[in-house]
């Protein structure tokens, strides 16, 4: 089993995906093609930083693309969650691996990497233009000379479109979780409120959980990665329906 660390300070023991942790892979595994992600990770790494061994994923949830990663491309990957079930989850599957609980504002793992990635729009739960900096500066300090980070970011004030009423239903042998989701937006956050009903033979349960994240432009992005000493260019996501695209940025020169 990976190693798990917890880097977290007591006021920020309650996090995003809290309450549904143990039903992330069960959702996700429906809604993203995680082989997918990390074969375009790979042929990215590939033409912009071929000599890359070493990667730390931010925001790396129950560790899919870390496994993806490792067990497909040999590449030694540690992960870093604001969430100790995650990085419990993605530690279980990466024994290879070095997972931390830890906030991704403010981290160290005393050591740096070919490569960071922070993946998915999990970007956006740095909920202030100064949370980004730190964030990002924080990136910036696990970055070999010369490694490269790669952000997908959340989506554009421009992008985002409340409100939105979302269904996920997923049905597996003994259990049913029906997933509920109504999108908003206070100021420049993002808010998305959750409804999960799940389902056994023994009882049926229901929780809510709320995730607010920041919405940045284009512009506001890039100056944040020049605030915090990074070179960025965005170009097309791994996706073709995805229009917020990725951005790839290297440390400035000293």
């Amino acid at each position: 089993m990976g190693r798990r660390i917890t880097q977290l300070p007591e006021q920020e023991k309650l996090t995003v995906f809290d309450k549904s942790a143990r039903l992330y892979d069960l959702i996700y595994g429906k809604m993203k093609d995680y082989p997918r992600d990390a074969e375009k990770i790979h042929h990215l790494l590939q033409e912009i930083q071929p000599r890359a061994k070493t990667i730390l994923d931010v925001g790396c949830g129950t560790g899919e693309h870390a496994r993806q990663l490792a067990e497909r491309f040999g590449y030694q990957v540690d992960g870093l969650d604001i969430n100790p079930a995650f990085t419990e989850i993605a530690a279980a599957k990466n024994p290879a691996g070095r997972f931390v609980t830890a906030d991704m504002s403010g981290f160290d793992m005393r050591r740096t990497y070919d490569v960071v990635t922070c993946l998915f729009g999990s970007i956006g739960y740095a909920t202030s233009v100064e949370r980004t900096i730190s964030a990002l500066s924080c990136f910036a300090r696990h970055l070999s000379p010369d490694g490269v980070l790669l952000v997908e970011p959340w989506f554009t004030p421009e992008a985002w479109h409340p409100p939105g009423l979302f269904l996920m239903p997923v049905e597996e042998d003994n259990l049913k979780v029906c997933r509920m989701s109504l999108s908003g937006q206070e100021g420049r956050i993002a808010t998305v409120h959750f409804h999960y009903l799940v389902g056994t033979p023994e009882s049926i349960s229901h929780f809510e959980e709320d995730h607010r994240l920041l919405l940045l432009s284009r512009d506001e992005m890039a100056e944040c990665f020049a605030r915090a000493g990074l070179s960025v260019m965005h170009r097309a996501g791994f996706h073709e329906k995805d229009q917020r695209g990725l951005y790839v940025a290297r440390k400035m020169p000293s």
